[in-house]
């Protein structure tokens, strides 16, 4: 039987320790590289101005992570006050699905956003297959499927 999931840390980029570092990057890595069989640029540049959210085993383990995102301030929407904000690399160890640790981990983010850029909109690009957990957060589809190295995705929106 599973557990409840682990408690999640919120903690700004540059308080990661190396081992942090090393672990989150390693857990996408298994996921979304190894386990989806998808090779996508994961150094994207933004992961310093994100506050990720990572969950650790008893072992001190990363075993769930996420990063959230303000609004874009080099997009098309430069500073609009009503930019969207954002979350993604959002994955979680084999070893801890069917605990509740995913949503766990939408719902914290979700969280964060809400207290520092309040009413603003959530944009995210979703795995297409998990359209309906997404939307059982109150999103909605905002686009056509499209590929995104060998996996198809959609495009969400929380209106807020």
């Amino acid at each position: 039987m599973k557990t409840a999931p682990p408690p999640i840390r919120r903690v700004a980029f540059d308080a990661l320790t190396l081992r942090d570092l090393h672990d989150m990057l390693a857990l996408r890595s298994r996921v979304f590289v190894v386990e989806q069989a998808s090779p996508y640029p994961d150094i994207d540049g933004r992961d310093p101005g994100a506050l990720h959210l990572i969950a650790l085993d008893e072992a001190g383990t990363i075993v769930g992570c996420a990063r959230c995102l303000g609004p874009d301030e080099d997009g098309p929407d430069g500073a609009n006050p009503d930019a969207p904000v954002s979350f993604g690399r959002l994955a979680v160890d084999p070893s801890q699905r069917s605990t509740g640790l995913g949503r766990a981990l939408v719902a914290e983010s979700l969280t964060v956003l809400a207290e520092r850029w309040p009413g603003r909109d959530v944009v995210i690009g979703a795995q297409q297959h998990l359209e309906r957990f997404y939307g059982s957060f109150g999103f909605v589809r905002d686009t056509d499927p499209y590929d995104d190295f060998g996996i198809p995705h959609i495009d969400m929106r929380l209106r807020r």
